[in-house]
């Protein structure tokens, strides 16, 4: 029996950013597309999380002569190997990992540490974790054993005469007297793996995900509103402020009970506008690469400074037309545009002003 089809989207109404990007295609689906450079590079993004949590202090590519079965290398301290460091192999296989692509890299791990080949001669010889990392992670073989480290240990022990070759070409290293004691002692449980869902959930947290992937920026919470007594972190603009008051009065502004009703409103707005910044500022150190929020930053002041260094009556206008300026400033070839209010784009005057970079009153 023939039954008639149309494809499911012949009756949709295509919008212009389905033309533009067409059907998403979900991270943890690209990742197996990614070459073997881009898949290190994609670990390296991912560990960058971890380092830039304080979990480890450097993360590095090692090279040296030999594959001893380590691509990537993190530190979890200044000691280098003086302290704890794990050991990252990345595997960009169009398979979930098997016994015969692990265990040969297990038996890497194992001999080169038993020969003390750098960095195996080190104070931490054997790395506190070795994972393994691959886009459809490791088979059920496998995980079933890295649950299970004296069988795991068992296993890798009854095909050691075949891994041999796979260590070094040539190489002749029976399980037998003091590699045998190694082995016995080594400790299986360092070998690990992490899953696709995992990794994509923590890259995501990095500033590199959606230049990776696509997407757009996830959506930003909520602003806190500002405290009640302003922090030491406001002390430069709020002066500056009171002194564009001042200018208006014509008379010294030291706080807002200073001014009347309508100014001191506008006070309450401007450091509302500073802490909407300062939460656009705190986004983009978790959600974007370092530069971003500066390169706003600076298309905010290249928009405004013609305008704050115009003549004005007072200083009071100039914060006013300037800070107007900024809400209409076109930033969108920043990353940031798409999750920024106006109210962060005018807030960002503020902390320019913090930064000295704008005045409101005129120096001689």
């Amino acid at each position: 029996m023939l039954t008639k089809i149309k494809p499911k989207a012949a009756g949709a109404v295509p919008t212009a950013a389905q033309i533009s990007t067409g059907i998403p295609i979900p991270p943890v689906s690209l990742i197996r597309v990614l070459s073997p450079g881009d898949w290190e590079d994609f670990t390296h993004e991912w560990l960058w999380y971890y380092e830039n949590t304080g979990v480890y202090s450097d993360v590095n590519k090692f090279s040296g002569a030999g594959d001893l079965g380590l691509d990537l290398i993190a530190f979890t301290g200044p000691e280098g190997f003086d302290a704890p460091w794990d050991s990252f192999q990345c595997k960009q296989y169009a398979n979930a990992l098997e016994p015969g692509d692990v265990f040969p890299e297990v038996a890497k791990v194992i001999y080169h540490s038993f020969t003390a080949v750098p960095p195996f001669n080190q104070k931490e010889r054997v790395p506190r974790r070795h994972v393994f990392v691959s886009p459809l992670g490791v088979g059920i073989t496998v995980k079933r054993l890295m649950k299970d480290a004296q069988r795991f240990k068992s296993r890798v022990r009854a095909d050691w005469d075949k891994l041999v070759p796979k260590v070094s070409g040539g190489l002749n290293a029976p399980l037998e007297g003091e590699l045998l004691a190694w082995f016995d002692g080594f400790d299986f449980s360092i070998f690990q793996t992490v899953s696709a869902v995992d990794l994509i959930a923590t890259h995501q947290l990095t500033g590199f995900h959606a230049m990776r992937f696509g997407g757009g920026l996830p959506p930003r919470g909520p602003t806190d509103p500002p405290p009640a007594a302003p922090s030491t972190g406001e002390s430069v603009y709020l002066r500056k402020l009171f002194e564009a008051y001042g200018d208006n009065l014509g008379k010294p502004v030291a706080s807002p009970s200073d001014v009347g009703p309508a100014m001191e409103r506008h006070y309450d707005r401007q450091r509302t506008l500073f802490y909407s910044a300062e939460s656009l500022r705190n986004f983009a150190r978790d959600r974007s690469l370092k530069g971003t929020f500066e390169a706003l930053q600076q298309d905010i002041y290249d928009g405004v400074i013609d305008t704050c260094e115009d003549d004005h009556d007072d200083g009071f206008t100039r914060v006013k037309e300037v800070v107007k300026e900024a809400g209409k400033v076109a930033a969108g070839g920043n990353a940031l545009y798409s999750v920024s209010t106006v109210a962060d784009r005018q807030g960002i005057c503020h902390q320019l002003a913090n930064e000295d970079r704008l005045d409101w009153i005129k120096k001689s």
